[in-house]
């Protein structure tokens, strides 16, 4: 194994990942005082949102935070165990960085939404938004697309999980049509689900290398009967 792999661990940091990202939404509409759809959200209903849900705000982000941290473990590990390429780290940094930038900027726009001016909050907004959506995303579909083929070249991980990932890898970068149409952003569970389910998979089950199928004896191969 290469001596940069971290060798325990890296699996836990799936887990970690999609654990983390759906308590960050539990608890954000749990704790929140209304609700905002960033893509269509007015000037007036983020500062509304942004100012009066600050507990729900800083709380999801937090979580967030650690849910980046875990993908950033876990695309690491993966990416050292099948011998994948800088491209599979540079996704893997874009898909978790890009992550905890969303949430840095969503503290951002909590801590300055009572004073800071309309454009302002239609930046910090669209920027979150951007960052924690197409571009998280792309990322992912890196991860997913560099990771898996290395893995299938070298016939590692269930074929089924590595074939997988390949197909959903491009899937995952239709997000980026909603950055000229908002209105895209209402499939993006559906690209995040996908990922969630590659992740968790080769969290439980690993990257291992498959053992070749046995192949029964021959007449030849016998040994002679007398």
């Amino acid at each position: 194994m290469d001596s940069r792999n971290p060798r325990r661990g890296w699996r836990l940091g799936g887990p970690v990942f999609v654990v983390g990202f759906i308590a960050s939404l539990v608890f954000g509409a749990v704790l929140a005082r209304g609700s905002v759809f960033l893509p269509t959200a007015t000037v007036g209903q983020l500062r509304g949102y942004y100012d009066h849900s600050g507990t729900a705000v800083a709380v999801s982000s937090l979580l967030q935070l650690v849910a980046a941290a875990g993908l950033l473990r876990f695309g690491l590990g993966a990416s050292i165990a099948v011998g994948a390429d800088r491209r599979a780290r540079f996704a893997m940094w874009l898909a978790a960085g890009a992550f905890a930038v969303s949430s840095a900027l969503a503290l951002a726009l909590a801590a300055v939404a009572a004073r800071a001016d309309d454009d302002t909050l239609l930046v910090l907004a669209r920027l979150t938004l951007a960052a924690g959506g197409p571009i998280h995303l792309t990322g992912l579909a890196g991860l997913l697309w560099y990771v898996s083929r290395s893995a299938l070249a070298q016939g590692r991980g269930p074929r089924w999980l590595v074939l997988f990932g390949v197909a959903v890898g491009p899937l995952l970068l239709l997000s980026l049509v909603s950055i000229p149409v908002p209105a895209v952003t209402r499939a993006e569970p559906l690209w995040r689900l996908l990922a969630a389910v590659w992740i968790t998979g080769v969290s439980a089950v690993g990257l291992g290398r498959t053992p070749p199928c046995a192949v029964p004896p021959t007449g030849t191969d016998s040994p002679a009967t007398g």
